[in-house]
């Protein structure tokens, strides 16, 4: 009878210890669970390396061998099959693209089937085929091919784009493929070594080092593309060039701090500079278009200045008669109604100096920031008020003034042109000699701004259909994606016919 009772005590205790084990496990992997895209240190604040740091060679110098061979084969060759003229003007992002051979023929239209290919790069970020490059390399693509390292060939899936940032989130049917994971970008320091891995000139696999020369930097090259735009880039001295647009900065731990976008120069090539997305904002775009079909935008709802600028802080002062002196953070020259700011009590005057702990400087940190919340997010803003320190819970809201997370079924085709419409009146049909029509009645940020068009416009038709009455717009653009093109009247009688890409 005793050893049934040690026997029932042991197969007890075993069956509890497998009870405890599984709940521990369910209860990590519930805490730790991978986010997508794949990372590291952003789970729970948490930095685990996936690889020793850089080695240091005979010559004492950084030996970088071990970080390239585990992150090489994550970066792939995009390249873009455009039917769109190529356009004479200047645009800072051709010098990523890499030229097309036939640069001479710039200007001239190519057949659908002859377009030339314009090459940039992308990053792997997940084993099933996700890759994340640059809006304006695939910009326009009729086709986007993706080149493996070792060569293979793939057709890409467009999965969406967001201009504000210059992030794009393609996908190919494949597995168990190289990837990278990401790192905080938040923890980046000036004077830290990076890499950069990219396919310059169409070289497949470059590899160039160098270090942060600064973070943070605005340079307003995306807002041509579009009027919210978010710049807070990196700024490095690794060598880039055309064709590394979309590319990897890696740390020295094998981990993304950020997509390569930009470069200063005067001729096109690498002269000193080059500029990339922070990881943090890159993963919060790719999140949000893998899980909601569209970017979720949070807006503060201010629009100011740096303090850093002091020919515009003199004219502030001069104006309304201040007298406050240059420094760090953003001074607050205009409060939206109904926004977020308005409703926490936020007012013209103020300096925002912090928030959620995060130093402001300068409009690049105050983007980046909010560029990286949602609508119903709560931020805590530490403010300067007549020189004393206040502190604001701030509810962000989107660009409609709505907190609430919505996916792309639930957006109307109208709410992404950025405008309300009003049936045309009589006196309108009259005056311009029309009998149907649109009147735009107010604009805002979005796909008809993007494109210079204004309040008081006519649109005649979209996609060669009538305009007659507001939703029809709606209508026609319900689940649509693709080329839109819309006729319309400007104000002065003229004419004009533009378009733009909806997916």
């Amino acid at each position: 009878m005793k050893k049934i009772r040690i026997v029932f005590y042991i197969v007890l205790s075993s069956i509890m210890s497998s009870i405890i084990t599984i709940a521990a496990y369910k209860q990590y992997t519930k805490e730790e669970p991978f986010l997508f895209p794949y990372t590291n240190s952003l789970i729970k604040g948490k930095t685990k390396l996936t690889s020793s740091p850089y080695l240091v060679g005979s010559s004492g110098l950084p030996d970088f061998t071990r970080v390239v061979a585990k992150t090489i084969h994550t970066v792939v060759n995009v390249k873009n099959y455009s039917k769109k003229y190529y356009s004479n003007q200047f645009d800072p992002f051709d010098f990523f693209f890499g030229f097309p051979d036939d640069f001479e023929n710039r200007g001239k239209k190519y057949p659908k089937n002859d377009s030339p290919g314009l090459h940039g790069s992308g990053v792997i970020i997940s084993p099933d085929g996700y890759i994340v490059t640059n809006n304006h390399v695939i910009r326009d693509a009729e086709k986007i091919e993706i080149t493996l390292s070792d060569q293979r060939t793939y057709r890409a899936k467009l999965i969406g784009t967001d201009s504000s940032t210059d992030i794009a989130l393609l996908k190919i049917n494949e597995k168990n493929l190289p990837f990278i994971y990401f790192s905080d970008s938040n923890k980046v320091q000036v004077g830290e070594w990076v890499l950069a891995i990219g396919n310059p000139f169409d070289l497949n696999s470059t590899v160039t080092a160098g270090i942060i020369s600064a973070k943070n930097r605005n340079l307003g090259i995306l807002r041509g593309e579009t009027q919210s735009a978010i710049e807070s880039f990196f700024q490095t001295d690794a060598a880039v060039n055309p064709g590394n647009s979309g590319g990897a900065l890696l740390n020295t731990n094998g981990e993304l701090i950020g997509i390569n976008t930009a470069i200063s120069s005067s001729s096109g090539n690498f002269i000193g500079y080059s500029f990339a997305a922070p990881s943090n904002l890159v993963a919060k775009v790719v999140q949000d278009i893998r899980k909601y079909g569209t970017v979720q935008r949070a807006f503060l709802g201010v629009k100011g200045m740096d303090l850093s600028k002091t020919e515009y802080l003199k004219d502030y002062n001069r104006e309304t008669h201040q007298n406050i002196k240059p420094q760090t953070g953003f001074l607050i020259g205009e409060v939206f109604d109904k926004s977020g700011a308005a409703d926490a009590g936020i007012k013209k005057g103020d300096i925002i100096k912090n928030i959620d702990g995060q130093t402001i400087q300068n409009i690049a940190d105050l983007s980046f920031i909010v560029g990286t919340k949602h609508p119903g997010d709560k931020v805590k803003m530490n403010i300067i008020r007549n020189g004393h320190k206040k502190t604001f819970i701030v509810l962000l809201k989107d660009i409609q003034g709505r907190t609430k997370i919505r996916t792309r079924e639930e957006i109307l085709p109208s709410e992404l042109l950025g405008a309300s419409f009003e049936t045309l009146s009589l006196e309108y049909k009259k005056d311009f000699g029309v009998d149907y029509g649109i009147r735009i009645k107010k604009i805002r940020i979005g796909r008809l701004s993007s494109i210079g068009m204004e309040e008081g416009d006519i649109i005649l038709s979209i996609n060669g259909e009538k305009m007659k009455k507001p939703n029809d717009v709606d209508r026609v653009l319900k689940k649509y994606s693709g080329d839109v093109t819309i006729k319309y009247i400007k104000q002065n009688g003229q004419v004009y016919i533009v378009g733009f890409e909806m997916n």
